[in-house]
């Protein structure tokens, strides 16, 4: 008798468990992938908001990050004009063009015409519009998360439990 191999029963006994285990975590992935995504869309803003920060130290200019809250896209990029115009203008190095993840939507901006730039020391080269100025994202599921960029230039991600109202 040939003993290589699996039977029927063995076979049959594992798809049922895989089976099982499949009906068990799909719901749940499906219920952490909005998270996900908003969470992905505000670390990459972060990080892009910090590359800028540090760009424009080393570069000796202004960095400028314009959000586009119709298309939630962004662009970061040098503004090397003289005097700085707060535009992409031809020839200027782009760091970053941003696009939010899937079902994650720039509900809202405190940066003065959505835009915001770091001088040659770090510092906001806008003036904020309060002590504290933010890029507001939030997704479906209703969860709401941003990026706010203080006084001195310092970039930390915020979280809402309360649709928005509050935040910390």
């Amino acid at each position: 008798m040939n003993k290589k191999g699996f039977t029927l029963t063995e076979l049959t006994v594992t798809l049922a468990i895989l089976g099982i285990i499949s009906a068990i975590s799909i719901p749940s992935y499906f219920s952490w992938l909005p998270r996900h995504r908003l969470q992905t869309s505000v670390r990459h803003i972060y990080d892009d908001m910090n590359m800028a920060r540090s760009r424009a130290v080393k570069t000796n200019t202004v960095a400028v990050a314009i959000f586009d809250i119709s298309n939630d896209t962004y662009t970061v990029f040098l503004d090397t004009s003289s005097p700085v115009n707060w535009a992409l203008d031809t020839g200027e190095i782009i760091i970053s063009n941003g696009r939010l993840e899937n079902g994650v939507d720039i509900y809202g901006s405190t940066f003065s015409s959505h835009t915001l730039g770091f001088n040659n020391r770090g510092m906001p080269a806008t003036a904020l519009t309060g002590q504290d100025d933010s890029v507001l994202l939030k997704n479906p599921s209703g969860l709401y998360m941003g990026v706010r960029v203080n006084t001195a230039g310092g970039i930390s991600i915020i979280n809402s439990t309360d649709g928005g109202t509050t935040w910390s």
